[in-house]
């Protein structure tokens, strides 16, 4: 349906940005999908799991290190609507877990939940997955950033939905 059916009443200010960023493979190491269910209706996510010994995991960013566009694209002329999701996210180090964690991170396509400072997710690259890039840079000078820019790019049919936390919770790696 393309029809409007509803107005916009402006909400009360909240603090903008991302808290928290949680990221999972959308596909294995053989290119099966690890995702078990996966339902959305009405702009939220409302079932998402992963196959057995599949998990989410996140990473804890440093105040105002990452950000994510949602952009509608298309031409009148050929009638076509799509999104272009992009986020980026700071990593601050570069140990030799992070240089490995990076390097699988490029190889596959991810699914990546913003927890954003409202307290509210919205997952983006939910169908299609993200490529990642990434930039290192020890810096030059003391005060420099020594660290990691991870890029994610993608397209996707719809607008990144918003997820709840407890699915989030549910997909989170058990902790010892």
């Amino acid at each position: 349906m393309c029809e409007i059916e509803e107005g916009y009443d402006a909400l009360c200010d909240v603090a903008g940005g991302t808290e928290t960023v949680y990221w999972y493979s959308l596909k294995d190491d053989t290119g099966a999908s690890n995702v078990d269910t996966r339902t959305v209706s009405a702009g939220n996510v409302t079932a998402l799991t992963l196959v057995s010994g599949k998990y989410a995991y996140p990473l804890n960013v440093e105040i105002e290190t990452a950000t994510f566009t949602d952009t509608a694209v298309g031409e009148r002329a050929n009638k076509a609507y799509a999104r272009e999701q992009s986020s980026t996210v700071i990593l601050h180090g570069n140990t030799a877990a992070m240089i490995n964690m990076i390097d699988v991170g490029a190889k596959g396509r991810i699914g990546l939940i913003h927890k954003l400072n409202d307290g509210t997710y919205e997952h983006l690259f939910l169908e299609n997955g993200a490529k990642m890039t990434d930039e290192r840079t020890p810096g030059t000078a003391y005060e420099d950033m020594n660290g990691n820019t991870l890029t994610f790019t993608g397209k996707e049919k719809t607008k990144a939905p918003k997820i709840s936390s407890a699915i989030v919770t549910a997909m989170l790696a058990p902790t010892s």
